[in-house]
């Protein structure tokens, strides 16, 4: 690990340019630069864990079936209705 001399975080290794193999030391912070003297071999890791309140559940397609009550169906729930108020009052 290498910081940053100017303000003191954390720097990471990096390519000058794409096609050059000159490696450099770059700030997160301010984006000081600082050429690798000696290239020891670096590696960048990010571990990232998820608890179980963050996973995504994909629900591809709804295979509920919604159909329209027959008459008889609605009486039958009307009258459970008003019974269930009238024996409240």
């Amino acid at each position: 690990m290498k910081f940053c001399d100017k303000c003191g975080a954390l720097m990471l290794p990096v390519r000058e340019n794409e096609n050059k193999k000159t490696k450099l030391f770059r700030c997160r912070e301010c984006g000081h630069e600082q050429r690798v003297r000696k290239a020891p071999e670096y590696r960048i890791e990010h571990r990232i864990e998820h608890g179980p309140r963050e996973k995504i559940v994909v629900v591809e397609e709804d295979r509920t079936i919604k159909r329209e009550m027959t008459e008889d169906e609605k009486r039958e729930r009307r009258k459970q209705i008003y019974e269930h108020f009238d024996a409240e009052s």
